[in-house]
């Protein structure tokens, strides 16, 4: 016979009810199509702070240099995706815990990866630094690599925590690393200028990387000889080339206006274009939630059988855009002197920018879904990219020439429509919309974009 007491001690600890109900909601799925997009949101609110207080010069050029804090990841040559299909494959086996050589191995490539993207990025923006028209301010910029550096490392965890379906690592994990780009980033934007900024984003994101190494490191056991990192990125690079151009034809004209405009004149854009990332990057988050379901579904089911489910959501969505961008254009005039009034002259240009917001966003919509279909034409994808990259680059050349700003603008609408058609092209191939559908959606969207271009020209010149 036992006591109370020790009948107590063999019984499982209860958590709190708020506990609990926290712990049971990061671990579902649910969890990261809720919180991430929360905290993006809250990432786009701060975003449209800073130019409040910075003038158009020293605005241009945290644009610019942040494309390293963002885009040096993807130096990881496709290793995130592959971290992410090869541990979804352990999930399978039963395996919960980055152990084993494979991922180990993929885990120390990455590492390596890193130290070689870190030492290339340091050494080129150096060398490059006046070899711009909008030159790249030194230690700031040195400082921004090595922000995207960490996060660079950071990133491999959160693939891993993917692919293990590790929802509460993954969801936590990403949206703590995320709130460092809201009021942190801010804050030492104002009282650091350029330097501060990146050097809070380098703590912020270290302690991150921090925490998840400390919870899963890397084993020197499995740390795989450089043959076999040759063959790992052998391996990834496929799953690299699709997803870097399109994050280069997202990002590229930055540098492209960069060579032609001066500071003044690209702190300017760099204005419009950061109301039309934030603007895209919103819905592209949404879209990461939606997604991954429709994917699945599109890979069961019969060929063109959802097609007109997808049409029917992505013209919901670009009702919705041409909405709030026609909102946009009526009110740029107004809201843009009174509110950031050193960026009075960028309102032209940021009303075409709304305008291609419409075809860019529904681009990003529809990427995902062209990415993960069961029959992805890979050739074809490349192509398209590399057209849509093309026609951005003489776009903006062409229009900065003929219109400057405004130029531009037009540039980035004919490119987001060359993308926009490639993603209805690549989803015919991989036999997801049928030619009707894929046809409609465009025409509709050109007819949307079209009705928003002429409010801006006729009722709010």
């Amino acid at each position: 016979m036992t006591s109370g007491s020790e009948r107590q001690s063999t019984e499982p600890p209860v958590l709190p009810t708020a506990a609990g109900a926290l712990s049971r909601f990061l671990e579902s799925p649910r969890s990261y199509a809720l919180v991430v997009p929360t905290v993006n949101a809250c990432v786009a609110a701060t975003g449209l702070f800073i130019p409040w207080f910075m003038e158009p010069v020293s605005f241009g050029q945290f644009i610019l240099i942040s494309t390293f804090v963002q885009y040096l990841w993807l130096l990881d040559l496709g290793t995130s995706q592959l971290i992410t299909r090869t541990a979804a494959r352990m999930k399978q086996a039963g395996m919960t815990r980055p152990a084993g050589v494979r991922i180990q191995g993929i885990l120390w490539t990455r590492f390596y990866l890193a130290v070689v993207a870190i030492s290339s990025a340091l050494l080129l923006a150096y060398l490059f630094r006046n070899s711009f028209k909008v030159p790249l301010p030194m230690p700031a910029t040195l400082l921004a690599i090595m922000a995207g550096g960490v996060l660079f490392i950071l990133m491999g965890h959160l693939a891993l925590y993917r692919g293990l379906s590790n929802y509460s690592q993954f969801t936590a994990n990403n949206a703590i690393a995320q709130i460092g780009l809201t009021v942190p980033r801010v804050l030492g934007l104002f009282f650091g200028g350029l330097s501060g900024c990146f050097s809070v984003l380098i703590l912020w994101f270290g302690g991150v990387a921090a925490n998840m190494l400390r919870r899963d490191p890397l084993d020197i056991r499995y740390r795989p000889s450089f043959p076999r990192v040759g063959r790992t990125v052998v391996a990834a690079f496929p799953l690299f080339v699709s997803v870097s151009l399109w994050s280069f034809f997202m990002m590229a004209n930055r540098w492209f206006v960069a060579d032609l405009a001066d500071p003044q004149t690209y702190g300017q854009f760099s204005f419009a274009a950061a109301v039309l990332g934030l603007y895209a990057g919103t819905f592209g988050t949404i879209a990461q939630a939606y997604y991954p379901k429709l994917s699945a579904e599109a890979y069961a089911a019969e060929p063109f059988a959802l097609s007109p489910r997808v049409v029917r959501d992505a013209l919901k969505l670009a009702l919705v855009i041409s909405v709030l961008s026609s909102i946009g254009v009526l009110t740029a005039k107004l809201i843009v002197p009174l509110v950031y009034g050193a960026y009075a002259a960028a309102v032209p240009a940021l009303k075409i920018f709304l305008v291609a917001g419409i075809p860019m966003i529904m681009a990003s919509w529809l990427m995902p879904i062209a990415m993960s279909a069961r029959t992805r034409p890979s050739r074809e994808i490349v192509v398209v990219y590399l057209l849509a990259i093309a026609t951005l680059w003489a776009g903006t050349v062409i229009g900065f020439r003929v219109a400057e700003l405004e130029g531009v603008g037009v540039g980035v609408i004919v490119a987001s429509y060359v993308m926009l058609g490639g993603q209805s092209v690549l989803l015919r191939r991989s036999r997801v919309l049928s030619i009707r559908d894929s046809a409609r959606l465009v025409l509709s969207v050109l007819l949307l974009s079209g009705s928003v271009t002429l409010l801006s020209v006729f009722v709010a010149p």
